[in-house]
C-alpha cells in the first residue's frame, strides 16, 4: 500500500502545513516516549469514506491514557479532530495516525500534572486492496511479561522494542519478524496480530500475551459468520512452521497472509483459502454499507451528518418507581441490552418483572428511580436501578447501580445526571457511602461515551468496575 503524508496536520486544536506541524524539543513524550497512540483506516464506501472500529481504537486509547496517567480527552473531541483532519485533506481512502501525549516539559518523569494534547497525521492510499504475502524472520528480542500492566497499551516509547526487532528482520532480508514471549510462544508480528489455520480451525495467541488488535477482533466476529471455528491459545513456535496457512491482521495489513517464515515456505496458494474466505466477507462489509457488520464496525463522518431532527425538551420528575411502571420497567431494560448487544431487541427473561416488584416493594435491599414525562401519558424516559451489596473487602454494605438507561431522544437534557443524584440521595438516607457500577464490555459501541458519563458524575476507575464515594 503506498502511502503519501497529506498536506494538513491537526496539531493541540489547530489544523497546520505539514512542514511546520512540530512539538518543542523539551515536550515529554519526545524525551519520555509517553504518547499513546492509535492509527486508523479510512475506507471509502458506496455511503462515503469511513473509519474502521473506531470506537474500539478510542476505548484502547482511553486504556492507554490510563496507563500512563494523561489526562482525559473527550471523546467526542478526538472524532471532530479526526474528521476535520481528513475533510481538510480531501481524503477519500487513507492511513491515519492519532497520538495523545502530555503537552509539558521533560523536567521530571511523571506526566500526570500536564494537560492532554492531540498530534494527527493522514496518508493518502491509492488503494484499499490486499497487500501481497510476507515474509517473516523469527526474532530473539522477546516481548515483556503479559503480566505488565502495560501489556494492552499502545504507548509510543513501549514500539522501541517493536523497532529493534524489526530493524533486525529487514537487515536479514524479511519484511517483519515474529515477536515471542517471554515463555517462547509465539506473541505476534512486529505491528501485527497473526493467525494460523490448520486442518480449517483458526488459531491466535491468547490475550495479553498478544495486543487487543482492533482488526484482530473484526477477523474472529467475520469467522464467527463463516463458521470458521476459533482458538484462542498458548501458540508453541512449531506450530507456526506447520500451519496450513498464516495471516496477519492490523490496521495497516488489514488481512494479510504470509508466505515463508525463517525461510521456510508456508505453502504453494496465498493467500490460502480461509485467509481468502475472511479477505472476501471484510471486502464485501466494505462494498456494502448496509451489510450488518459495516454497520457495527464503519463510521462515517460526523461533520456531513444532517442536522438531527429537533426533539422538544421534555419536562419530567425523578420520582420512585410504582408497581404500575413495571412493564415498562422490563421494556425499558430491554432496550438497553439490545443497545448494548448490538441486536435489533432483547426479550428479558420471564421473572424480571418479579425482580421489579421485589425491588419496588422493598422486600430486596436497593430501589429503582424513573424519569417519567409530566405529560398525559407519564412515560418512562430514564430509569435507574441499584442493589445493596455486603462484601468483606468494603467492610460492609455498598450500593451496586445495574441499569441505567436514558431514552435515546432524550439524552444530552441531564435525566442521566438526575438520577444518579436520586440514587445518590438514597444511598445516604440508607448510611451508604460508595457506590460502584460495572461497566459493558469494550465491545460496546457507545463505550466511550459511557465511560466519560460516569467520569463527569464524579466515578473513578476501580478495576473491572468504576467506584464514586459520597462524602
Amino acid at each position: 500500500m503506498a502511502l503519501e503524508l497529506c498536506s494538513w496536520t491537526y496539531l493541540d486544536g489547530r489544523i497546520l502545513p505539514t512542514e511546520v506541524a512540530c512539538l518543542p524539543v523539551d515536550n515529554h513524550a519526545i524525551n519520555f516516549g509517553t504518547a499513546a497512540f492509535e492509527a486508523f483506516r479510512l475506507y471509502p464506501t458506496s455511503n462515503g469514506s469511513k473509519i474502521l472500529g473506531l470506537d474500539l481504537h478510542l476505548n484502547r486509547l482511553r486504556l492507554s491514557m490510563l496507563s500512563l496517567g494523561l489526562s482525559a480527552i473527550e471523546p467526542e473531541d478526538i472524532i471532530k479532530a479526526l474528521w476535520q483532519t481528513v475533510s481538510q485533506n480531501d481524503l477519500q481512502q487513507g492511513y491515519i495516525r492519532l497520538l495523545v501525549y502530555p503537552n509539558g516539559n521533560c523536567l521530571g518523569l511523571d506526566p500526570s500534572p500536564f494537560p492532554t494534547a492531540a498530534l494527527i497525521l493522514a496518508w493518502r492510499a491509492e488503494s484499499s486492496g490486499f497487500l501481497p504475502p510476507l515474509t517473516l524472520g523469527i526474532s530473539h528480542i522477546r516481548r515483556p511479561s503479559a503480566g505488565s500492566t502495560l501489556s494492552r497499551a499502545k504507548i509510543s516509547g513501549f514500539y522501541a522494542v517493536e523497532a529493534a526487532a524489526d530493524r533486525l528482520a529487514k537487515k536479514q532480508g524479511f519484511d517483519g519478524a515474529v515477536m515471542l514471549n517471554p515463555d517462547g510462544t509465539i506473541c505476534e508480528m512486529t505491528g501485527a496480530n497473526i493467525f494460523i489455520v490448520k486442518d480449517s480451525i483458526l488459531y491466535t495467541p491468547i490475550l495479553p500475551q498478544s495486543i487487543d488488535g482492533v482488526t484482530r477482533r473484526l477477523v474472529i466476529e467475520l469467522a464467527n459468520t463463516l463458521s470458521i471455528p476459533v482458538k484462542e491459545v498458548p501458540l508453541p513456535l512449531g506450530d507456526l512452521i506447520v500451519a496450513d496457512e498464516v495471516f496477519v491482521t492490523g490496521t495497516y495489513h488489514s488481512i494479510r497472509p504470509v508466505a515463508a517464515v525463517a525461510g521456510q515456505v508456508l505453502s504453494s496458494q496465498f493467500p490460502g483459502p480461509v485467509t481468502q474466505l475472511l479477505q472476501e466477507r471484510f471486502q464485501k462489509m466494505v462494498d456494502n454499507p448496509e451489510d450488518e457488520i459495516a454497520s457495527r464496525w464503519l463510521t462515517g463522518t460526523v461533520l456531513e451528518k444532517s442536522t438531527p431532527k429537533a426533539v422538544a425538551r421534555q419536562e419530567y420528575q425523578i420520582r420512585p418507581a410504582q408497581l404500575t411502571d413495571i412493564p415498562a420497567l422490563v421494556a425499558s431494560i430491554g432496550s438497553l441490552l439490545a443497545e448494548l448487544k448490538g441486536v435489533p431487541e432483547f426479550q428479558l427473561p420471564a421473572a424480571s418483572a418479579s425482580v421489579c416488584q421485589r425491588l419496588i416493594e422493598g422486600k430486596y435491599p436497593g430501589t429503582i428511580f424513573v424519569a417519567s414525562s409530566q405529560g398525559e401519558n407519564h412515560s418512562i424516559l430514564g430509569l435507574i436501578t441499584l442493589t445493596m451489596q455486603e462484601a468483606i473487602h468494603v467492610g460492609g454494605a455498598y450500593g451496586l447501580i445495574q441499569e441505567l438507561w436514558v431514552h435515546p431522544d432524550h439524552r444530552s437534557q441531564t435525566i442521566g445526571e438526575n438520577l444518579i443524584q436520586a440514587v445518590e440521595t438514597y444511598s445516604h438516607q440508607q448510611g451508604i457511602s460508595r457506590i460502584e457500577v460495572c461497566l459493558s464490555t469494550h465491545d460496546f459501541p457507545s463505550f466511550s461515551s459511557t465511560h466519560h458519563f460516569y467520569q463527569k458524575s464524579g466515578f473513578l476507575d476501580f478495576g473491572p468496575r468504576m467506584r464514586k464515594m459520597l462524602g
